[in-house]
């Protein structure tokens, strides 16, 4: 009967086997895109003021980046505020910084990225983010999503601790405390990119990822990158039904009894 062992073994296999997630689109992860279909930013480039910013940005020679957003404390140790290490970090990200301005009264921003899913059905989601400042409760962050032309949903969201404080690490070791930081999703935020994720339901062709802000003040920085979508391979998850395996080792033992009993 070993070869009837074998079967059943074979058979819990592939009831119990897990199907595996897997990336299957990003941007700026290590400053490249995988998937990306359409990236949309009116904001783009900057606005008047170069201490205001709504855009993807990379540190190098010559970037004209917010000062608020890049940390310089290693050449320059009176910097104290700052996220992106400006003689270290070298990768692409998104950061705001005072869109409230002359040449956006509102301060309302949007960018959007369109990915290419087909195929796969949506697991999770996840993007680094980090924020330093003495934030306001009208500040606001918030990311979005739809599939298709499903209704969107609201991913991830902002609050601002007003009775709370936050601890800053320079890249020079400066450590500075700030009153009312930002959080995300009830994660306070420091200036250290950390992940944070959510789940995922749903597939289709087409998902679009909606990024909106409203923050006054260039003493303020917000930013993010890695964005990473992760899903299932739609054909790999098309497992047999239960029910048509056991009639298929059905058969396979029947035959085998019956050659043992000739």
């Amino acid at each position: 009967m070993l070869i009837t062992r074998n079967i059943l073994s074979v058979s819990l296999l592939l009831l119990t086997a897990p199907v595996q997630a897997t990336i299957i689109a990003y941007d700026m992860l290590n400053s490249s895109s995988l998937n990306l279909i359409e990236y949309q930013n009116p904001f783009s480039p900057q606005f008047a003021s170069d201490q205001d910013g709504f855009d993807k940005y990379q540190a190098g020679p010559g970037a004209n980046i917010p000062n608020s957003l890049i940390d310089s404390s290693l050449s320059t140790a009176s910097d104290n505020l700052g996220i992106v290490n400006s003689q270290t970090d070298q990768q692409s990200f998104f950061g705001v910084s005072d869109t409230l301005n002359p040449n956006n009264p509102s301060g309302n921003t949007q960018a959007t990225w369109q990915f290419d899913i087909g195929g796969f059905s949506l697991t999770s989601i996840s993007i680094s983010m980090a924020a330093m400042g003495d934030f306001e409760s009208s500040d606001y962050f918030s990311f979005s999503y739809a599939i298709d032309a499903s209704p969107i949903q609201l991913l991830f969201a902002s609050s601002v601790g007003e009775q709370t404080n936050q601890s800053y690490t320079m890249a020079n070791g400066s450590q500075y405390a700030l009153n009312d930081p930002l959080s995300i999703n009830g994660q306070v935020l420091n200036n250290q990119f950390q992940q944070l994720s959510q789940s995922l339901i749903g597939s289709g062709s087409i998902f679009s990822l909606y990024f909106n802000a409203n923050q006054n003040g260039g003493n303020e920085a917000f930013a993010f990158r890695e964005i990473i979508v992760n899903g299932e391979n739609l054909l790999a998850s098309q497992v047999p039904e239960p029910s048509s395996i056991w009639l298929v080792l059905l058969g396979l033992v029947a035959l085998k009894v019956k050659r043992s009993q000739v």
